[in-house]
């Protein structure tokens, strides 16, 4: 309860001014990250990649975020040869340039620095909460748990836990013999963190929970505008093409304090960040289009379409 009240007076109140990263205000960069956020790459990355150059924080912290993201990454960018990939995405040096996150001198670069070290541990990923990134401080906590990371039920009453990843807590309970029931009892039914502690859960139940979370409204805003008739099963297929609960739960956003989640789900960008994180998985798994049409045939047309430009 204590954590959802923070990040509902950060969403109200956003981070403080003297937070936010020097140049977010600049004209030349409001412009270019509307292009990016309408998904032309071709003009927004080259024009991030100079900003970025002449020392723009907010360009620095966009583009270094875009180079650790596939689902950012947009097919103009994937068609460059290598060497023009790194110099629209990182800074010069070394055989593959660095990272712009290595060359910003703000708190939620270092955070990130930290989180992405393999001797990151969870205190690490809960400092992001401090600047109001829920996405990635969930991003964070799954990758450590990717990382077989143990010692989450250690912060289980620290407010700036997220409750939407509980599960790690209850994960490290069952381990230990303690009872996870009474945790899952206050759950909705459908709430996807059920599937990380129990074999599974109801469709429908699933259809349900999707409706009202908070999470992932990228995919939520695709299918509204996308399949509106078809919503419901719509975000399940858009759920299951992704790879279910993990993946959903990094949906959003790449920061926050540079674009809001409303925002960013509302863009074309931003809605193509779900069918590209779709079509990350299906390459991992021989995901096949034709199998998310058999819950939604909306969805798994605009899967189609979207890989048809890669």
């Amino acid at each position: 309860m204590l954590f959802g009240l923070a990040v509902l007076l950060w969403a109200s109140v956003g981070a403080r001014a003297q937070d936010l990263p020097a140049g977010i205000d600049a004209p030349d960069f409001r412009a270019a990250l509307d292009l990016w956020l309408d998904d032309d790459e071709a003009t927004a990355l080259p024009a991030l990649a100079g900003m970025a150059a002449e020392g723009n924080e907010a360009a620095r912290l966009l583009v270094g975020l875009i180079d650790k993201s596939f689902p950012l990454q947009g097919p103009w960018l994937a068609l460059r040869d290598k060497p023009e990939r790194i110099a629209l995405l990182r800074a010069a040096g070394g055989l593959s340039g660095r990272s712009w996150l290595r060359m910003v001198d703000h708190d939620l670069a270092r955070r990130w620095l930290a989180v992405l070290d393999q001797r990151a541990d969870i205190a690490a990923a809960l400092s992001l909460a401090d600047l109001g990134e829920a996405r990635a401080l969930r991003v964070a906590l799954v990758s450590l748990e990717a990382r077989q990371v143990t010692g989450f039920d250690e912060f289980a009453d620290d407010p700036r836990y997220p409750a939407a990843l509980r599960y790690l807590i209850w994960q490290d309970w069952r381990k230990a013999g303690r009872a996870v029931a009474p945790a899952l009892a206050d759950l909705h039914p459908g709430d996807g963190q059920r599937q990380m502690v129990q074999a599974s859960v109801a469709a429908d139940d699933l259809m349900d929970w999707l409706a009202i979370t908070d999470m992932g409204q990228p995919l939520t805003a695709l299918c509204r505008d996308a399949c509106p008739d078809s919503e419901a099963t719509c975000r399940l297929a858009g759920y299951q093409a992704i790879g279910g609960y993990r993946r959903f739960a990094g949906l959003g956003s790449p920061a926050i304090m540079l674009i809001g989640e409303a925002r960013f789900a509302a863009s074309r960008r931003g809605q193509a960040s779900v069918l590209r994180r779709a079509l990350a998985y299906d390459l991992l798994t021989s995901l096949r289009v034709d199998a998310i049409a058999g819950t939604d045939a909306c969805f798994a047309g605009l899967l189609a379409a979207e890989g048809q430009r890669f």
